[in-house]
Order: structure tokens, then C-alpha cells, then sequence
């Protein structure tokens, strides 16, 4: 039996999104508004990715 893949990657789309419409500079903006401005650790991006990618796919796997 064939598996089927997730086809709605909400974070994969957003972060795409994202990438185009800051010119490839969206981890760096990120990273200074959340860790320079706001003094958090990190910006979270992965994690915010992967859990947005589980909303769609609750059997998602980082590696597929």
C-alpha cells in the first residue's frame, strides 16, 4: 500500500512565504527581533515550523 504524504505543510509554506517576501532573510530578521529585541534565547523557527507542520499531518517526520 502506498503512503501517503502530507500535502498541506502549513510551516514549510509559511516559512517559503516568508523567505520570498523578505528577500532569503527571514531567519536573520527573526532571530534579531526575538533575541535582540525581546531577549528571548532563540527565535524558534524550527520549532514553530515542525508544529505548525503537525497541524495538518499529525504523523509528520522531520525526515520526509
Amino acid at each position: 500500500m502506498k503512503k501517503l504524504a502530507c500535502k498541506l505543510r502549513l510551516g514549510d509554506r509559511l516559512e517559503t512565504f516568508l523567505e520570498w517576501i523578505t528577500f532569503g532573510n527571514s531567519h536573520y530578521w527573526a532571530y534579531i527581533v526575538a533575541v535582540e529585541w525581546l531577549g528571548y534565547e532563540s527565535c524558534g523557527c524550527e520549532e514553530r515550523r515542525i508544529k505548525m507542520n503537525k497541524w495538518f499531518c499529525k504523523k509528520y517526520k522531520e525526515n520526509e
